[in-house]
């Protein structure tokens, strides 16, 4: 198993993304969270995201959709927790993506529009659907799938962490991975910036996540305003 892992701040003056790893039992677990709500609130959320889902790993890794269920619900209940006990945080969330994989199976969940992208060699296979309004509109065929990343209403979510009328994580079956295979997650910081006929060029190109990567990362730095949101992104080569 290969990885690698970026986060920054981009034109903000705060990173409120969170990305972590942990190796148990054979298998890894990969998060990756976007923080809403500012005033510290979303780096509060982002980073309690991640650290409870794997500290739920740690006592209790396996592969399964129960447990996966699990670990975001601790983190979910975590930061309503959090909620209460600090008012200035009361609107905090954040949007999770988090990968259970072994090499040879692997089972993912999201809630939010943090997106997975599964590879198989150089193409995508499959992406996670964002949680919110902009995609509804994709579903609807008001707009196209490239549109999503310009659309007014992108950031209007509809599932998050946080919120309990919008804790409804979507989970993968445990899938049996093909040789080659590979995953990219990345908040939207990243995704809006890197459109997926670039993401397939660069991994074609590529011949470690690290590389991977940095050819994506210089692609949204051509692309991205001075202003851009905070960006994150997990490269895994199975």
């Amino acid at each position: 198993m290969r990885f690698a892992l970026v986060s920054g701040k981009g034109g903000r003056e705060i990173n409120e993304d969170t990305v972590g790893r942990l190796k148990k039992n054979g298998m890894y677990c990969f998060v990756l969270a976007d923080g809403l709500g500012g005033q510290n609130g979303g780096e509060t959320a982002s980073s309690l995201a991640s650290s409870t889902i794997l500290k739920c790993f740690d006592s209790q890794a396996e592969m399964s959709k129960d447990i996966v269920y699990a670990y975001m619900e601790a983190a979910q209940n975590a930061i309503i927790e959090k909620r209460k006990e600090n008012s200035d945080m009361r609107k905090m969330g954040t949007t999770v993506v988090t990968l259970i994989i072994d090499g040879k199976r692997a089972i993912w969940a999201h809630c939010g529009d943090s997106r997975l992208y599964r590879f198989r060699k150089h193409l995508i296979q499959e992406v996670t659907d964002d949680h919110s309004v902009a995609f509804a509109s994709f579903l609807a065929g008001d707009i196209e799938y490239d549109e999503i990343r310009t659309s007014p209403d992108q950031n209007k979510l509809l599932r998050t962490l946080g919120d309990g009328t919008k804790f409804r994580p979507d989970i993968s079956d445990v899938v049996k991975l093909e040789k080659n295979a590979c995953f990219l997650m990345c908040s939207d910081g990243f995704w809006e910036y890197v459109d997926e006929d670039f993401m397939e060029y660069s991994r074609k190109r590529s011949s470690t996540p690290k590389e991977w990567l940095q050819y994506m990362l210089d692609e949204r730095k051509r692309n991205a305003p001075r202003d851009a949101d905070n960006y994150s992104a997990i490269a895994v080569f199975a």
